[in-house]
């Protein structure tokens, strides 16, 4: 292994508990931001530990700026999800091992990986510094980063830059380097049933009104076709080359080779370029709970993933009027619109992603791919939405076997050097 400084620092990040949306976690969040926070003050740079007035403790640093020079912003987060269920994990969540080149522990990948990397590429550019460089550890992201719009309002000059390299995507495989070039937006609201009735005997009402139940059914069967194909008019797919998904690499992903999956031409397209509906909630009273009577009131949570080019108020009326016209029986529905996020589309040809590119085919066996992510990165939007003349690159070291947010959740030793390796060489010849 060419750096065992990675397996010792990587150790000692994941060791820390820094599990943002705990309560009895807190203080290990702050530890974790202060342990990071001198480890970039050790390499000589301005460190400190800052939130805004809501935010959880994150970590910005920064060389001396050198006005004449280009800035890339490294991004990474240092907050974890919680263990889960602990019978699950085969190893100690926060007791890091090496098994088969792969370091196991609970954030060693999602994202303490990131937080190694940009330090590693710091300390191999300091002594040329061909760039100014900033560094912006977050402590939120598991929580959705909620304040980032007011943590960039407040601490703007510490994050602007040319280029913003978001080290919390990953690899399509293990060993194949990959650049993400797209998210996926997102739309999601409350469907909600109001008979505008009183609870009514089965044997009296059945058969004669039509209950919550029944009405809302109709409307989530109203979404999809026999092929899973969404029936939501007015959404349009985004265009572009990406890699293509198997039908085992995806029951892999979905930790059940098992499933049944919908025939299609490209999983790929379907999972980053495309949109799709799922329904995440349905208020009702549980089965234990059942008595013999018709139910005037239900409500069912809704998420619509977009293409990362579809406009998301555009989405949500599209949504929204599909309800209304797929409403039977003349029925009392409402649609309550929540979260909205626009999805992300990044072009592979930029000055710097081309620049990585060309160190990727230097320190990498396999060729480049470029995939999508199915989900969104709230934060991600932000920084579009704040610095709409940055590049934003998005890599990462994580994979198909990392287990991000399960059990057993690691990362390969290898592929993190092997970034670190482009990444100082895409920013020294920038």
């Amino acid at each position: 292994m060419k750096n065992p400084n990675i397996i010792e620092l990587l150790s000692k990040l994941v060791e820390i508990p820094s599990i943002s949306s705990l309560d009895e976690n807190q203080k290990d969040v702050l530890d974790s931001a202060n342990y990071i926070a001198d480890l970039f003050k050790e390499l000589g740079l301005n460190s400190k530990v800052t939130s805004s007035k809501n935010s959880k403790p994150a970590v910005l640093a920064h060389t001396e700026i050198d006005p004449s020079k280009q800035t890339v912003l490294l991004y990474a987060h240092h907050d974890v999800q919680p263990v889960g269920d602990i019978n699950k994990w085969e190893t100690d969540p926060f007791k890091p091992e090496i098994i088969e080149g792969r370091l196991f522990a609970r954030g060693s990948g999602d994202n303490k990986a990131g937080v190694v990397t940009h330090y590693e590429v710091v300390k191999n550019l300091l002594e040329t510094l061909p760039v100014n460089i900033k560094i912006f550890v977050e402590g939120e992201e598991e929580i959705g980063s909620p304040y980032m719009t007011e943590f960039i309002a407040e601490n703007r000059q510490d994050l602007e830059a040319d280029v913003i390299v978001i080290a919390d995507s990953g690899n399509i495989k293990s060993g194949v380097p990959t650049i993400t070039t797209s998210l996926r937006g997102l739309v999601d609201g409350v469907i909600v049933v109001d008979q505008q009735m009183e609870p009514v005997h089965s044997g009296l009402g059945g058969g004669v009104v039509p209950d919550a139940f029944m009405i809302l059914s109709r409307i989530i069967s109203s979404f999809h076709n026999d092929k899973g194909e969404l029936l939501i008019e007015g959404l349009t797919p985004t265009e572009q080359d990406v890699f293509e998904l198997s039908d085992e690499f995806v029951k892999s992903s979905l930790s059940s080779t098992g499933v049944n999956l919908f025939e299609m031409d490209s999983y790929s397209k379907r999972l980053w370029l495309e949109p799709a509906l799922s329904i995440l909630a349905i208020d009702a009273p549980p089965v234990a709970e059942s008595v013999n009577l018709l139910i005037p009131k239900a409500k069912a949570k809704v998420s619509l993933r977009l293409p990362p080019t579809e406009d998301p108020d555009h989405a949500m009326n599209m949504l929204e009027q599909h309800i209304k016209e797929n409403t039977p029986f003349n029925a009392n529905v409402e649609f309550i619109p929540e979260a909205k996020g626009k999805g992300i589309l990044v072009d592979p040809k930029n000055e710097f992603s081309s620049k990585l590119i060309e160190s990727f085919n230097k320190h990498w066996e396999n060729e480049v791919a470029y995939m999508g992510v199915g989900g969104s990165i709230p934060f991600a939007n932000v920084f579009i939405n704040e610095f709409p003349n940055s590049e934003i690159v998005l890599v990462g070291a994580g994979d198909e076997e990392g287990n991000a947010h399960a059990p057993n959740e690691s990362v390969n030793i290898s592929d993190i050097q092997k970034l670190i390796d482009s990444l100082t060489d895409a920013i020294s010849n920038y």
